[in-house]
């Protein structure tokens, strides 16, 4: 596979303050690498950690008090999940913008990260100098994918969304999708999603006329083609 640039030649849509500071929220689960990587962010010029901690309601108040205008997501969080936290966020009045910093990178976590408007997605592994590198251009208005895997499927991804526009999945169709290939009928998935049955029926109807579905098998092969499968409980 051919390497592809990791800065993106588009500014991103959420970009920064016009004094290019950034205030920063890391929401992560894991205490210690919060407070880790918050000590280290924290000497960087321009750079200002103004919150780290996974409750949601903490980091959606500091928001609407415009505190913050970068958070740093993992995906890999109890609840609603990382995508589920940038939905919320997205519905702000004013929105940060969304740097993705988690272990799970798959080309669904990768396209979906773009389709809800992240500026970047890197891996856990990233060390300290790409995420300064990452943040220095979320700085300046652009998106970055770090090196390795996250940067060759997130550079294939928004090429194809490019080309196909929005025909993507939402959050909770891939839920659907996933609990679907799981083997959950309506009744159980009702249940979950706190739906009737027959709105099962429909949803699942139209998802699978989006990925081309006509069997439950077809259904199982796409959810494991792009590793969906249990996404309902890792996200």
């Amino acid at each position: 596979m051919k390497s592809a640039p990791a800065i993106s030649a588009h500014p991103a849509d959420n970009a920064v303050t016009s004094s290019g500071t950034l205030t920063l929220w890391i929401f992560d689960d894991h205490q210690c690498f919060r407070d880790l990587l918050s000590d280290h962010l924290s000497t960087l010029s321009q750079t200002s950690v103004v919150g780290c901690g996974d409750d949601p309601e903490k980091l959606f108040a500091a928001v609407d008090r415009r505190e913050v205008n970068l958070v740093l997501l993992d995906l890999h969080l109890p609840d609603s999940g990382g995508f589920g936290i940038m939905e919320a966020l997205m519905l702000r009045a004013s929105p940060p913008a969304v740097l993705i910093l988690s272990s799970q990178v798959t080309p669904h976590s990768v396209n979906t990260a773009i389709r809800l408007g992240a500026v970047g997605y890197l891996q856990k592994t990233a060390g300290l100098a790409e995420i300064e590198t990452a943040l220095g251009q979320v700085r300046l208005g652009c998106t970055y994918f770090g090196q390795g895997t996250a940067r060759e499927i997130g550079t294939e991804v928004k090429l194809k969304l490019e080309r196909r526009g929005n025909l993507d999945l939402t959050t909770r169709e891939v839920r659907l999708l996933s609990r679907l290939a799981r083997g959950d009928n309506a009744k159980e998935l009702g249940a979950v999603m706190n739906l009737s049955p027959f709105t099962v029926y429909k949803m699942r109807t139209v998802l699978m006329d989006k990925i081309g579905a006509k069997t439950h098998r077809e259904l199982v092969d796409y959810a494991l083609r792009n590793g969906l499968m249990g996404w309902h409980q890792s996200v």
